[in-house]
């Protein structure tokens, strides 16, 4: 084979793989503009869960009279969740006033991480509920692959947005944002 027939060979194998991988970008870029415009999880799931503290169980039902509700994905093994635990808090104490609920939800978990996690806390804010998903389906239930993940929900349970990954909680900008998505303000 002459070197002219090995470089054509070359060129049109990278050539191809180039015009492969811009077809894949374009079609990941898509979906994610999709995703990011239709979520997919339209409406809070009917669940039941149960109260980290006080055992009390926990449906869909608890929280009908509060403006917003956030539900937020995290575990005790998960490096990112264990860092931005503390700016989430400090997020939630904002709208102890504001009738704005934050289910915090372990899941794959033990209860005695748990209880020696939230120890470094001390008093939680009011309006945060901590819930164990031992069995892990409501991860299924949300459509959640990986933690931190946390959904807001307006008064009607309808879902207006979703924050994929540890969040920038302590950001200026974020509550006010927030505020605006659950009251129109």
């Amino acid at each position: 084979m002459s070197i002219s027939s090995k470089v054509l060979i070359i060129t049109l194998v990278l050539g191809a793989t180039l015009a492969y991988s811009l077809f894949e970008k374009k079609q990941f870029t898509e979906m994610l503009n999709v995703a990011e415009d239709e979520p997919v999880l339209k409406q809070l799931p009917e669940f039941k869960l149960t109260n980290f503290y006080t055992k009390e169980e926990l449906t869909k039902e608890s929280f009908s009279s509060t403006n917003g509700f956030f539900v937020h994905f995290w575990g005790t093994w998960c490096a990112p969740c264990e860092a931005e635990f503390p700016e989430f808090l400090k997020f939630a104490e904002k709208f102890e006033n504001d009738n704005v609920q934050f289910l915090l939800l372990s899941v794959n978990d033990d209860d005695l991480k748990i209880k020696k996690f939230l120890k470094r806390f001390g008093d939680l804010p009011k309006n945060v509920i901590i819930s164990h998903d031992k069995s892990g389906k409501s991860m299924n239930l949300f459509g959640t692959v990986k933690v931190p993940e946390t959904y807001l929900f307006d008064k009607n349970f309808k879902n207006i947005k979703k924050f994929v990954g540890p969040q920038s909680w302590e950001m200026e900008a974020f509550a006010p944002r927030v505020k605006r998505l659950i009251f129109g303000q």
